[in-house]
């Protein structure tokens, strides 16, 4: 690494210098220094910067901080108690790593325990360097846990669902058994999937939530004086083999482009905030119609993911049309939930887009 130019990472929309690796930092983490480096699964110690490098400049962190009585320093942070052992680390590792790098200590709520991880120090910037340390754990935790929330758009028109209840009809006649009937979507439930979040805390729902609504003028924009008309019109995998296929989708057709940019904004947005880990340059429209995760499954299969031959399906109903939506809103949706009232998932927040058109 270039000291004299170091790589930088942003986080939480604030800039971070980032340091050589230490070997003792993998250590602590049982992770091989070579892995760290050449897998980047890991990061190592992160510092502000505070120079402006012509023109390039990253501010100093802007970190909650309260002076104590006793004149030490002090930032709480509401983190959600799935991420306090990888906090703590085996048997108090990481904890104590933390604690003599940046020489601070650490309050951590026990098991069972609700509350904040607090981070007491004499100066403000061991506090500061204690603060973007556990936020990259955090960070880093987040990105390997299964998402409880995803930005959709509801496709439940009643002309939609009908026309996805024939197609369901339709293949499982074809099929004569080599479909099953559990492998299809919800038709009170089809949607657009923009982007899947991990929000464990009412702050991060509440972060989420906010995070849309700092886009919805941009999205006016992009929508301008004519509401977004979007049609689903044949199907399409994602995997390389169509035999064996776990997802299908419907494609969506959008012939203005605008859908696209106000996907892209979301994701822009989100992943700003340190919401959403963008998976590919642009956002993947797709409604999900058929998924092998909907399928009962027992005991023997609980870990063991299926597939299913989508050529049939691919080859027959290539051109089907599912019907077409006006986009009217956007919903930070709750996975595995259903409003009593829509049938539809149950939405955290909810994001009106044709209001003053």
């Amino acid at each position: 690494m270039d000291v004299i130019q170091p790589q930088f990472i942003w986080i939480d929309n604030r800039c971070y210098r980032k340091n050589p690796l230490s070997s003792l930092y993998a250590d602590v983490n049982n992770v091989p220094l070579t892995d760290i480096e050449e897998k980047g699964k890991h990061l190592g110690s992160f510092e502000t910067s505070e120079y402006d490098d012509e023109g390039d400049a990253c501010e100093l962190a802007n970190v909650p901080m309260e002076q104590l009585g006793d004149g030490r320093f002090r930032v709480k942070m509401n983190i959600a108690s799935e991420y306090h052992s990888k906090i703590i680390g085996r048997n108090g590792d990481s904890k104590r790593q933390i604690e003599r790098d940046t020489r601070v200590q650490l309050f951590i709520p026990k098991k069972g325990q609700s509350g904040d991880v607090a981070i007491t120090g004499m100066n403000p910037k061991d506090v500061t360097s204690a603060f973007v340390r556990i936020s990259l754990i955090v960070t880093n935790a987040r990105k390997r846990m299964p998402f409880t929330h995803f930005v959709s758009i509801p496709l439940t028109t009643p002309e939609i669902k009908i026309r996805f209840l024939q197609f369901k009809n339709y293949v499982l006649r074809f099929s004569r058994g080599a479909i099953e009937d559990d492998l299809f979507q919800n038709p009170d439930k089809l949607h657009f999937t923009i982007g899947t979040l991990v929000l464990l805390t009412n702050n991060d729902r509440i972060q989420a939530a906010q995070s849309l609504q700092n886009c919805k003028s941009r999205i006016r924009d992009i929508i301008g004086s004519a509401p977004i008309e979007i049609e689903i019109r044949g199907v399409e995998y994602m995997n390389d083999d169509p035999s064996k296929v776990d997802v299908l989708y419907g494609r969506c057709i959008e012939n203005s482009g605008r859908l696209q940019q106000l996907a892209d904004v979301v994701v822009n947005s989100l992943e700003a905030d340190g919401l959403l880990d963008r998976q590919y340059e642009r956002v993947k429209l797709h409604a999900t119609l058929m998924n092998s995760l909907f399928k009962v499954k027992d005991d023997s299969e609980e870990n063991v993911r299926s597939t299913f031959n989508a050529k049939p399906i691919l080859e027959n109903w290539k051109d089907y049309s599912f019907g077409s939506v006006t986009v009217d809103d956007i919903h930070l949706s709750q996975r595995y939930s259903t409003s009593q009232s829509t049938k539809y998932y149950v939405a955290s927040s909810q994001m009106a887009l044709n209001q003053d058109l």
